[in-house]
């Protein structure tokens, strides 16, 4: 097939190659540029094909750039997103292998930064933690050596009292169980484990854990 004609789109910043067979595509202009395409050049099925996968990957990898300026991602979440948006494996896989190239995709650097903002903004448990990072599609070593950074008894009682000073402020209408109670549900449910939890709640409250809470 021959190309008839390039023009700009009607809208964004593409350019519709007209042929004429039919069948328009829309290129970038960097890819037009890439292969040289001009007006009478004559354009087999094979070089058509990769002209789209070449598309297809700037597409993907710029998706993929978008959503990392965004907020930190993991290689997962890159993934699922950009075959949602119906990208196929293989160009998924390989904006992957250049994101994590560049720097730009690092899952060890990501749940350490998930690890300490948590740490800082709604401190949670290493148990609750470790949860969350599997849901994000993270390698149990990658997860193994994140947690290190929280998985001393003493920093896991740091994390757990700090947490629970806050939430006791909203407990002060409540007796001596009763708080003691709403303390162990809300760090349990945080994910910090229940030696950790005993430990702080009685730190807190001042007094040992009532027989019935135990």
């Amino acid at each position: 097939m021959r190309i008839v004609l390039i023009e700009k789109a009607h809208r964004g910043v593409r350019f519709v190659i007209h042929f004429d067979e039919g069948a328009d595509i829309l290129l970038t202009r960097e890819v037009i540029i890439d292969f040289g395409l001009r007006k009478n050049d004559e354009i087999d099925d094979a070089r058509l094909r990769e002209i789209k996968e070449v598309q297809s990957y700037h597409d993907a990898y710029a998706a993929a750039i978008r959503l990392l300026n965004y907020r930190m991602r993991t290689k997962k979440e890159i993934s699922q997103r950009l075959e949602k948006k119906t990208f196929p494996t293989p160009i998924v896989e390989r904006v992957i292998e250049r994101l994590s190239g560049l720097g730009l995709l690092d899952d060890s650097v990501y749940a350490e930064a998930y690890i300490s903002d948590k740490g800082a903004s709604k401190p949670i448990g290493k148990r609750e933690l470790e949860r969350r990072l599997r849901e994000k599609g993270l390698s149990k070593d990658t997860i193994s050596d994140a947690l290190a950074m929280v998985g001393s008894d003493e920093k896991q009682f740091e994390l757990a009292a700090a947490a629970a000073e806050t939430k006791i402020r909203s407990l002060a209408r409540f007796t001596g169980r009763q708080k003691q109670e709403k303390l162990i549900a809300f760090l349990l449910r945080r994910g910090f484990e229940w030696g950790v939890v005993k430990k702080v709640v009685e730190t807190i409250t001042k007094g040992d854990l009532d027989e019935a809470v135990l």
